[in-house]
This record gives structure tokens, sequence and C-alpha cells, in this order.
């Protein structure tokens, strides 16, 4: 007995699993920006949540010199194992109703497949982008104060920091903001066809394109937050600062900072953190050094810390409830979300990759990788900062890791197919549900992400 309808329109079955396997796997790869320029690890084997994959970052080797009648000396071509956790099995799950059925394939495309598949391709853009602040030893450019007399020269001091970290000069990217773009494209840099060699691309698509020795993508997934999104304490920093300095520094504030919150100021434009809050609103005391001046009387702002609605284990990967939110002010979808402080040593930053709001004052979060430290019910979280962070990188920089899931058995009633294309793999498995009166979709993937070499990434502020 054939539980799923049958749809003649085009000759074709509507719900073959293989059929959407193999079509949400090219709308996947199509839809992705940051999957596409990573290093990308794929075996047909198949994998369970949790499984460990090895893979391989390469030892650098050394020149020598030899006379004449020197012999050459060997040296070992070794490799650093890096172990990779499939810890990401995401998923997209929807229902076709009985009388949906009847529609051709093409239509239950554009209907439900596209959108699912394209939902799995931003889930993993955000993910990836998410790791930037693993990279944040490197970096370029001021937190929100990119434009257009400044971006060459941004792109210049990232493509410098990479030089000297000697990334590799060929195949470098560059993924911005959709804010970052705009900078971009209003400097005639980016946009004289006669100095770019593009025919004019750039003019009438408004592409990047190769831009000073980068591959330059905009990414709608890069992370990003608004300055109005959050709640706010201004700060101006009385006293001003130079680079290099740090600790108890005067600043004023019409409440105190919280220990562990972002803190940045204009015209130096750095993430930073407190660590310290001295003579109540008259100092604070940050981990890191200042990068460069401030000014004094330079404004300062710091988001508001939300607490913990419950206790995480470590490797929990699920929603993470926060309470006690300024009411309209949520994290959102690419911001950071710090647990801890590096005061006790325990600090972790995460990227936030999905928000469903509960309240005008409480929110779940979902993260960009399972937990990695345990965090106890009324702990702070730390949202923040504003701006962007964008991302130069090789793509040995980062690995995204891809397996095939285990197909269920026919005897259960469900149908099930795998697509595997250019290193990725998609499950597509449908069962009809009676309750329902529809056949439930669920179009899955299983993956992990690991950072391979920091030295071959660079965070561009913008």
């Amino acid at each position: 007995m054939n539980l799923f309808p049958l749809c003649y329109a085009n000759d074709n079955d509507a719900l073959i699993p293989e059929l959407w396997a193999n079509e949400s796997l090219a709308i996947l790869e199509e839809n992705m920006v940051m999957a596409n320029l990573v290093h990308r690890d794929f075996s047909p084997l198949v994998a369970s949540f949790g499984d460990v994959v090895n893979t391989r970052r390469p030892s650098e080797f050394s020149t020598k010199r030899k006379a004449q009648a020197d012999a050459v000396v060997n040296q070992d071509a070794t490799s650093t194992n890096v172990q990779v956790p499939l810890n990401q099995h995401i998923y997209i799950t929807f229902t076709i109703k009985d009388e949906e059925a009847s529609m051709s394939f093409k239509e239950l495309v554009s209907y439900y497949m596209e959108p699912a598949a394209m939902q799995l391709a931003r889930s993993v853009d955000r993910i990836l982008c998410g790791q930037v602040p693993s990279f944040k030893a490197n970096y370029a450019g001021k937190l929100a104060e990119m434009s257009s007399a400044n971006a060459k020269d941004w792109i210049l001091d990232a493509r410098e920091v990479m030089n000297v970290n000697k990334a590799y000069p060929n195949g470098r990217n560059l993924v911005v903001s959709p804010q970052a773009e705009s900078e971009m494209l209003k400097t005639e840099l980016f946009l004289a066809a006669n100095k770019r060699g593009d025919g004019g691309k750039a003019l009438e698509e408004a592409s990047l394109g190769r831009v000073l020795g980068f591959d330059t993508y905009m990414d709608q997934n890069v992370n990003y937050a608004a300055l109005g999104n959050a709640d706010t304490l201004t700060l101006n920093h009385t006293a001003g600062a130079s680079a290099g300095d740090t600790g108890n520094k005067a600043c004023t504030a019409t409440s105190a900072a919280t220990v562990g919150a972002y803190v940045w100021f204009t015209g130096e434009g750095q993430p930073h953190e407190v660590e310290a809050v001295t003579g109540g609103l008259t100092g604070i005391t940050l981990v890191a050094t200042y990068k460069s001046t401030v000014a004094a009387n330079a404004v300062g702002y710091a988001f508001e810390p939300a607490t913990v609605g419950a206790t995480y284990a470590i490797g929990y990967d699920k929603g993470v409830t926060l309470n006690t939110i300024t009411a309209n002010k949520l994290p959102i979808v690419g911001q950071l979300l710090a647990f801890g402080t590096n005061a006790g040593g325990d600090r972790k930053e995460y990227t936030i990759i999905e928000v469903d709001a509960v309240s005008t004052t409480s929110v779940i979060v979902w993260l960009d990788r399972p937990l990695e430290v345990a965090v106890t019910a009324a702990d702070s979280a730390f949202p923040g900062p504003h701006g962007s962070m964008c991302f130069a990188f090789h793509r040995n920089a980062l690995a995204l890791v891809s397996r095939p899931l285990a197909l269920p058995s026919n005897s259960l009633g469900v149908q099930a197919a795998i697509g595997s294309y250019n290193d990725l793999a998609l499950r597509v498995a449908m069962q009809y549900d009676i309750s329902a009166q529809g056949t439930v979709v669920t179009l899955d993937m299983l993956c992990g992400v690991a950072t391979l070499d920091t030295n071959l990434g660079c965070v561009l502020y913008a």
C-alpha cells in the first residue's frame, strides 16, 4: 500500500524523497556563502550525533642551505590532528496536507522545499560566521565606524595582519555585512570598471568581486548588532586614554557598568570586557589594553546583561532562556553572547543564530555551537557589542565537516533518502500522519565546525 499520494501533473511523484533530497541539496548549495568558502571534509560513511571526525592541519617546513658536497637533511612531513565533533544536527520539519499533495513536484519545490532549504543554508552560514570571535586576536577596523573614507584603508589593514601572520596569499576571502558593503560600494575603488577589470559588473550588480587581494562577498548572516536593539549604558570617558593603557580610567554614567559587560568607545572602536568597577560611577578597569587612543570625553557604550533562566550542562545545544531584559530590547540574531568573565577564567563567547521571543522581557536564543561551559540559573549573560564583525580568511582557517545520517527502516512507514554533493549531505524523511491528515517532511543534516588555524583569519570591525 502506498501511503504517499501520487501526483501526475508533471509525470513525477511529488513525494519521492530522492527527488526532494537532491533538489533540496541544490537549493542549499546555491544559497550558501560561508560554507562554500571554508575547508570542507566529507565522507559517505554514515555517522551519528556526537561522533568525532579527525581532520588535519599541515605543519610548516623550514628552508635549509647546503654546500656542494652536503647531503640534504630530510624533514618530517607532519600535521596536527584536529578533532571535530559532529555536534550540529539541524533540521526543518513541515507537513504537506492531503489537499496540497496533488500539487506537482515543481509547485511543491517553490512552495515548501525552497524556503526550507534556504533556511538550512542560512543556519549553516550563521554557524560559520559565528566562529569569528575565535579570531579576535587578529583585527582591523573599528566597530560601527566604517565609512567610504576609511573602507579601503581598513581592508588594507586586514591584509597586512594576514601578511604578517604568513597567511597564504592565494585563496583569501572577505565576507562583509550589508552595512559594510554599503560603505564599500560608495568608494571609487569598488566601482571603477577600468581599475577593477570586471567589465563594469560591480556597478551593474553591486558586486564587490576581487578587491585588494580578497574575493569579497556580502553575507546577510555576518555578525551584526544595531545599537538601538539593546539596553545600552552610555559612558563618558572623561580622562581619555592612550594605546596600551588599561585599568581604572575615569568614566561617568547614569549607572555603573557591570563586570563582564562589553564596553567600547567611539574613536577606538574595539570590544572590551569590564574587569572591575571602581569609585561608583567614576572608573572602570578593562581586561585588555586599549588598541588605539581614546579621546577625552569620548562617548562609550555598554550593553546591560540578561540573566540565564535555567541551569544548562556542558554540551547543551538547544534554546537558552534569557530573562530580566529591558522591555523590547531583546538580543538579536548575529549578536555575540558571553557567559562568565575573563577575570574568573571561564568566559565563553557565542553567536546568536536564532531568537524565539517569549515576551517583551524574555527570550530563547539558539547559539552557534553547544555550550562549552555549564551555566547556572540566574548567571549573567552579556550581549554585545554593536556594529559588524566582518571576516577576512583563507579557506583553511575553518572546517565544515559533513556526514550522512542513517536512513530509518522502511518497516516503520518512513520513506527517506540522502542527497550528497560537493562535500555536503542532506537527508529527507517523509511519513504520513493520520491525525494531521498530511505527510510530515523533515530535511536535516549532520555537521561539525572547527577552527583550524587562527593565523589564517582576521576580524574586520565595521
